[in-house]
Order: structure tokens, then C-alpha cells, then sequence
């Protein structure tokens, strides 16, 4: 196996890990609520404090990942976010529950800005589409096992159990990770660390002057937005809604996730390697076109008064949802110069999370909690709020469709 085959395997666990530790909280939201006598608000704002830590240290690990060892700087991530997760268990109030959310996000702040531009570096961008493929892959069938590990341990030994288990496979990938070698910056384009000496000012407008990386994140925060509310109130909605227990719904919604994901992804990341050949804007035009549609599945799946047609609903628009993923990503990190790809993948993880799933889920949660005050029952409030989703999936298909004809670096 090559070196860069062996990256992209290690990458690949680490962002499956990555997603079982984020969505495994959203499997046990209901129980976990109800011990500690949270209102939905608060639960969002879980959300909320963890993403805050994790876009303001994102900038800071991008910057020190385009100087120095980015698997040890990964390595120490992983490490963080995997007993902070485990140390979930132990707490028995709010204030403590936030304070281990926060160190979560420091964690994987120093793996999401490093991951992606490990790997450009590792592949020459015509196997990039096919490699950020499998590396995205990670993301449904890491929710997935959140969901669903989540949802069984919850429902066996209770939900504090479920963060210890989710913890535990970190911390052996952060042990791997910390004696890999670094790939070359730059190697892959034909370029040997082009920038280094540039100010950082000159090293940002190479960022913020580039039309498709800007493109790329206004979309991206949308749909963040959208998809941060989604996946974590979620199983909830079938849980109020139709009763569902915890169990089922985490073991439901994973499935869900890790079938559409799984095939969504590929999709996407397959139709772009097919079709960009012929068009280089075609991850542009893929990833446009399927979030588009996503939006009226999504009012279906919201409105859906029977579980058989939630599920159906839901399977329908995540899949839609999921094409938009590997296209994307990769769009950004190719749109930019080698010497500025981490710094760019950092400063693109600070604003997706800024304006998008930081907000999302307590702005749901809020307006749930008002709702329900106004009379609607638990489940309808719920379903009700998160219409809110539905402007963003919008915006997010037509910030792609204007970066259509783009050229990729400016």
C-alpha cells in the first residue's frame, strides 16, 4: 500500500470516528434532556457552544498546519476530542455537560482543518474527487454508528454509557496517526511550498478574492445550517411525534443516514470524476442541481403524518442532500493555491459553523419551545421549526449554480 492509500485509509477512520462522536449525542437527546431538566434550547445549544470552540480554533490549527507536523497536530485532536467525549459521562449539570462539548471542538478543529489538505497533497487533483469520496464516505457510516450505537447503548445501559463507548476507537487512530510522515505541500500541483514567505495578509486575499472558494463556503454554510438542524432533532422528531423509542429511533435514523450517505456520496463524488472531463464545472452543476431538489422533499418529510412516509420522505432528501458532499469539498480545496490550503480549509470550517449548525439547532430548538408554549404538541412544534431549514437548502443549490463557469483559481 502507498503511502498515500495508507493517509487516506487512516483519514478516513479518523473522520468515521470523527462523526460517530458528533452524532451519538443526537441518538440520546431526549434521555439525556429529560435527567438533567433541559428545555429543547438548551439542548440546541449544545450545539451551539461545541461549534463555537470548534470554528474559532479551526483559523488558529489551519494556520499552525501550513508550518508545522499536521499528523501529530491530528494525532493531538483526536487524542483531546477522545477523552473529552468519554468524559461526558461523568458530568451531572449543564455548565459541566458545555465544558466537555467545548473540548470536543478543540479536538476535532485540529483534524477537520488538517485532513483535507493532507489529502490534496497526497493525490494529484484528477483522483481527488475520487479520493475525497472515500474519505466523505466516513460521514454517513460515522452517523450512522452514532445514531445507532448511541441509541442501543442508551437504551441498555443508559445514555452516559453511550459516550464512553463512543470515545474509546479515538484514541488508538490518534496512537497511528502521531508516527505518520507528513506528505510534501504542493507536490501534487508542481509546486514545493510556494507562499511561505508571503505576509498573511497576502496569503488571505489569495483566499478571499478566489470566486469559487467563495462560492464554495456560502454554500456550504447553508447547508450546514440546514443540515446541523436536521441531524440532530431528527430522531427526536420520531421520537415526540410518532413515539418511537429511543432505541428504534436512533437504530432508524442511522440506517437512514449510513444507506443514503453511503450511496449519495458516491454518487456524487462518481458523477464528478465521469463528467469533469467534459465540463470542469461539473461538481458545480451536480452538487446545485441535487440540493435544489432536496428542498420539497424536505417539506414533504417535515408535513409526512404516517412513519411509513417519514422514512421514505427522509430517505429521499438525505440522499439528495448527500450527493452535494464530495463534489463540494473538493471544489474548495483545489480552488486553492498549495501554500494556502489549510489556512483556506480553516477560515471555510470558521464561517460554515459561524452562520450554520452553531445556530441552527437552538434557533429549532427556541422555536419549538415557543410553539409548544402556543398550544402544538410536542412532535408538531418540532416539525414546525425546522421549516427553518428550508430557505437554506435553497440558497445553498444556488450559490453552486453561480459558481458554474468559475475558473478555479483566481
Amino acid at each position: 500500500m502507498t503511502a498515500a492509500r495508507r493517509l487516506l485509509l487512516l483519514l478516513t477512520g479518523i473522520n468515521l470516528v470523527n462523526y460517530l462522536d458528533r452524532y451519538v449525542i443526537a441518538a440520546i437527546l431526549d434521555p439525556l434532556g429529560k435527567e438533567l431538566r433541559l428545555s429543547d434550547a438548551q439542548l440546541g445549544r449544545l450545539t451551539l457552544v461545541f461549534l463555537l470552540v470548534y470554528m474559532c480554533a479551526a483559523p488558529l490549527f489551519g494556520y499552525l498546519a501550513d508550518r508545522l507536523h499536521r499528523p501529530r497536530l491530528v494525532a493531538a485532536g483526536v487524542a483531546l476530542w477522545s477523552l473529552a467525549t468519554m468524559g461526558a459521562a461523568l458530568v451531572h449539570s449543564y455548565p459541566a455537560l458545555l465544558v466537555t462539548r467545548s473540548l470536543v471542538g478543540v479536538g476535532e478543529a485540529a483534524y477537520a482543518t488538517l485532513g483535507p489538505a493532507m489529502l490534496a497533497d497526497g493525490f494529484a487533483e484528477s483522483d481527488r474527487a475520487k479520493s475525497f469520496t472515500w474519505f466523505y464516505l466516513a460521514i454517513p457510516v460515522g452517523s450512522a454508528l452514532g445514531y445507532g450505537l448511541g441509541g442501543l447503548v442508551a437504551g441498555a445501559w443508559g445514555w452516559r454509557a453511550s459516550f464512553l463507548v463512543a470515545g474509546l476507537p479515538g484514541l488508538a487512530l490518534a496512537l497511528w496517526m502521531a508516527f505518520q510522515v507528513d506528505p510534501e505541500r504542493g507536490a501534487m500541483d508542481g509546486v514545493r511550498d510556494l507562499g511561505v514567505g508571503e505576509s498573511f495578509r497576502t496569503r488571505l486575499g489569495h483566499i478571499f478574492l478566489n470566486r469559487v472558494w467563495l462560492a464554495c463556503t456560502a454554500s456550504y454554510v447553508a447547508y450546514t445550517f440546514a443540515m446541523g438542524a436536521l441531524s440532530l432533532w431528527g430522531p427526536t422528531l420520531l421520537q415526540r411525534r410518532f413515539d418511537v423509542s429511543t432505541a428504534r429511533a436512533g437504530l432508524a435514523f442511522g440506517g437512514l443516514a449510513a444507506v443514503t450517505g453511503l450511496v449519495g456520496t458516491f454518487l456524487g463524488g462518481w458523477l464528478t470524476d465521469r463528467w469533469q472531463k467534459r465540463r470542469p464545472d461539473a461538481g458545480a452543476w451536480i452538487s446545485g442541481i441535487s440540493l435544489l431538489a432536496a428542498a420539497p422533499v424536505v417539506v414533504w418529510a417535515l408535513g409526512a403524518r404516517s412513519l411509513g412516509a417519514v422514512y421514505l420522505a427522509f430517505f429521499l432528501g438525505m440522499l439528495l442532500l448527500f450527493v452535494n458532499t464530495s463534489p463540494v469539498n473538493a471544489m474548495t480545496v483545489s480552488s486553492l493555491p498549495a501554500s494556502v490550503r489549510a489556512t483556506g480549509v480553516g477560515l471555510n470550517v470558521f464561517l460554515i459553523h459561524l452562520m450554520g449548525d452553531a445556530i441552527s439547532p437552538e434557533l429549532v430548538g427556541r422555536r419549538a419551545d415557543a410553539l409548544h408554549a402556543a398550544g402544538l404538541s410536542g412532535g408538531d412544534a418540532l416539525a414546525r421549526a425546522l421549516v427553518l431549514v428550508l430557505p437554506a437548502i435553497v440558497l445553498s443549490g444556488a450559490a453552486l449554480w453561480w459558481a458554474r463557469h468559475q475558473p478555479a483559481q483566481d
